[in-house]
């Protein structure tokens, strides 16, 4: 059994915890008053912390004992830089002895919105993100042993295309199910992996008109065109020999 840190423990922080609580011991952060009742109703040990609060303190060290510590705290491309430095800073602070592995929760909207298929290495970094290349390697000048899982669009369970307004349905859709970003997090646990960059994408890539028809059952739409952007997994692939266990957007 090991003691797993959950920082941030938000949609995907509450159904990795899940994933991970019958095996392991786990310990979650929460800035909601709100959610310290369910989350520890679920048998996580919680604790709230507030990273962008202005008096910031830091709380009791109750990461030294931790062997793995997941961060699913967001950072977006719209929220100011700043806020995001204050925010990191702030919880690099509180963990900054640890030298364990660390997980970061990023997201592929780091990449431009351009018609090429994209790995993790053949963009310039120039055309990257600034917001949230600027919060992976500030997370890495601290913790350079840091796994960067950078996310498609988080679906499953609740979440599924056919619930929300689209644009452009001739886009093709990069989206990841979070079952599969557990069990990929639990092969690189298992694996003891550190300083690894992926992106975490299902392989498939329907159109979102494609996806739309499929989960509202009505006739597939012949999609003479595609657009956008294709981001690929294939070092994640390679590297962990990992199967998808969701690998069509449609069906998730």
């Amino acid at each position: 059994m090991k003691k797993i840190g959950i920082i941030g423990c938000g949609w995907l922080g509450f159904r990795m915890a899940k994933y991970f609580v019958s095996t392991n011991e786990i310990f979650t952060t929460t800035r909601s008053n709100d959610k310290i009742n369910i989350l520890s109703e679920q048998g996580f040990k919680t604790f709230k912390i507030d990273f962008d609060a202005e008096s910031f303190l830091k709380p009791n060290d109750i990461w030294k004992n931790l062997d793995i510590i997941i961060i699913t705290i967001p950072f977006s491309k719209s929220t100011d830089f700043e806020v995001l430095k204050k925010r990191f800073e702030n919880l690099s602070s509180c963990i900054k002895t640890f030298e364990k592995q660390i997980f970061l929760m990023s997201s592929i909207g780091i990449y431009p919105q351009i018609e090429k298929e994209i790995t993790e290495t053949n963009l310039d970094e120039s055309l990257l993100n600034s917001n949230i290349f600027g919060i992976e390697n500030l997370m890495k000048r601290n913790f350079p042993q840091i796994n960067i899982l950078r996310l498609g669009g988080l679906m499953g369970e609740n979440r599924y295309l056919s619930k929300y307004k689209i644009k452009e349905p001739q886009q093709i859709v990069n989206h990841i199910h979070f079952e599969d970003i557990c069990r990929i997090v639990e092969k690189m646990i298992n694996d003891n992996l550190q300083f690894k960059t992926y992106n975490l994408v299902a392989p498939l890539h329907p159109t979102k008109q494609q996806v739309l028809d499929f989960q509202t059952k009505n006739i597939e739409t012949k999609i003479e065109e595609s657009c956008g952007r294709k981001i690929v997994s294939e070092f994640l692939e390679k590297d962990l020999r990992y199967e998808f266990l969701h690998p069509d957007p449609r069906k998730f």
